[in-house]
């Protein structure tokens, strides 16, 4: 079976794919596949970054306090109610601008309901 996309997030310096990786043994690894764009030179620097479990990604992810206002383009079904439950706990008013905040709360809604074949291979 190969990698599977389980997460994709982007903002304006940054954004990765989430990998569902099965492995030889039969465990399943998540491997976070983002760039780093500098916003003085312009490089972009490309990492991975192994997970054992999605929780363990989202610990990471969720670090940021604004994580929400990142721009997501794919949540695997299986984390999409794990995700709105997540959604409601959050403070959109850090940014006053109304029609910012019904922006990226549109984005979330869109990709939390969109076909589980989205990307498809």
């Amino acid at each position: 079976m190969a990698k599977e996309l389980y997460f994709d997030i982007s903002s304006e310096n940054t954004g990765g794919s989430l990998y569902r990786v099965p492995e030889p043994n039969g465990e399943i690894a998540f491997l976070y596949n983002y760039s780093v764009a500098d916003p003085k030179s312009g490089e972009v620097t490309v990492f991975d970054t192994w997970y054992v479990s999605f929780e363990a990604f989202w610990k990471i992810l969720t670090k940021d306090p604004e994580w929400y206002y990142l721009h997501p383009l794919f949540v695997h079904p299986e984390q999409r109610e794990f995700v709105r439950e997540a959604l409601k706990r959050v403070n959109w008013a850090i940014y006053p601008d109304k029609k910012w905040q019904e922006s990226h709360q549109r984005q979330w809604k869109k990709v939390l309901s969109d076909p589980p074949t989205y990307y498809a291979s």
